[in-house]
């Protein structure tokens, strides 16, 4: 609403005096006062405001009762955005070698399986020539052990060179086993091994969807199988922990729902579900809760370690509601109007302090002072700010 304009179209009754036929003002000596009806004399009370059936019509005010609605009461809480243990990853080298390639940066997101680093080592050529002679091995002593099985079998062989034969081979099967998973675990193939296809560079790949935190290692670097080359922090399952101080502890409760935004942010609310409850007590008198993100959206939107603000819905409660256009702020506190008895042609409407509550569709909680009997006074519900407007001398003559 226009309240400069509405203000304008309240003070027009005001700011125009009658005058006589010859032009003249009709302000008169304070003698002749004692003419002017009662009605029009009296002058309304500092928390009234007195308004005519034209600007009543013009301002659109209209009035109605005090509902009763099921608003929900909230909790107000800060924290920030983390993940647990297992989705903070530290990318190790699998194996010492030189770090030929590593194009990170902190803040970046990886796939799960992505490429993050090469690292080069000549060490691996000698593991996969080793596993390449070992397989041809393998092949020989089977058939060794096949023919030695069968010549024992016919008392033709001794015993003894088919047990070193069986020995040979058992000793090979778990020699080749040990390469190959030395192997594989690199990312290398063994049968490409064994096709003399050798590589002295192996890849080092993210095991989860996440987010860059740190590159410790460089181009060139040297790095030992314990040295970190980069920080993941992963973004599948984020928690937002909150921080709730003791004298609210009672009111939350594991599966409670969580509306979470950015600290300043005014957009890109996520929901959250209370999952945990931490039982110890810090030094500021606050206990830990954590809430797990819903729909597994807050990975675009939340990055790790990022302060925000949540709202707990403890649960709804049916409480005194109007609309919040009823009620106006004035000078750090808040009014509703309340339509008093008829002044004449004119009405009067007192300014009532009061304290709002939970905001809802639309409508707000309001606590109001005692003795106010909602079921009997109708109260402004369209049309306040005219009448705040008028109230704070907006229809005062310049």
């Amino acid at each position: 609403m226009n309240y400069i304009a509405i203000a304008l179209i309240l003070t027009l009754p005001f700011a125009c005096k009658p005058k006589t036929e010859s032009g003249e003002s009709t302000d008169k000596p304070t003698t002749e006062a004692t003419a002017q009806t009662p009605a029009d004399s009296a002058e309304a009370p500092s928390d009234e405001v007195l308004l005519t059936a034209d600007q009543i019509r013009l301002a659109g005010i209209a009035t109605g009762l005090v509902e009763y609605r099921n608003l929900s009461q909230t909790l107000a809480l800060n924290g920030r955005v983390v993940a647990s243990a297992q989705n903070r990853v530290s990318i190790s080298a699998l194996q010492g070698g030189f770090v030929r390639q590593i194009t990170l940066l902190p803040g970046q997101r990886v796939r799960k399986g992505q490429v993050l680093a090469r690292v080069e080592n000549p060490d691996l050529i000698q593991v996969q020539q080793d596993y390449a002679e070992n397989r041809a091995r393998l092949t020989y002593l089977e058939a060794e052990y096949a023919r030695q099985q069968e010549l024992s079998r016919e008392n033709v062989g001794a015993l003894k060179v088919f047990q070193q034969t069986s020995s040979d081979l058992n000793a090979t099967r778990a020699r080749l086993s040990a390469l190959a998973l030395r192997i594989r675990r690199l990312g290398l193939s063994p049968e490409s091994a064994t096709k003399g296809q050798f590589t002295s560079t192996y890849t080092v790949s993210s095991p989860v969807n996440g987010v860059v935190t740190e590159v410790p290692a460089n181009l060139g670097q040297y790095v030992q199988p314990a040295d970190v080359l980069a920080q993941l922090v992963g973004t599948d399952q984020l928690f937002a922990e909150l921080t709730v101080f003791e004298k609210d502890l009672p009111l939350v409760r594991e599966g409670q729902r969580v509306r979470v935004r950015l600290a300043g942010a005014g957009r890109g609310e996520q929901t959250a579900r209370i999952y945990l409850i931490n039982r110890s007590i810090d030094t500021d008198r606050s206990v830990r809760v954590l809430a797990r993100f819903e729909g597994g959206s807050a990975a675009a939107t939340m990055p790790p370690n990022a302060f925000l603000q949540a709202v707990v819905e403890l649960g709804a409660n049916r409480s005194p509601a109007l609309p919040e256009g009823a009620i106006v702020s004035s000078e750090g506190k808040e009014y509703i109007f309340v339509a008093q008895a008829p002044h004449g042609n004119n009405t009067s409407y007192k300014a009532l302090p009061i304290r709002r509550g939970v905001t809802e569709d639309g409508y707000s909680g309001v606590v109001l002072p005692a003795g106010f009997d909602p079921a009997q006074t109708p109260v402004v519900v369209k049309g306040a700010y005219a009448i705040l407007s008028q109230w704070k001398g907006g229809g005062e003559e310049e």
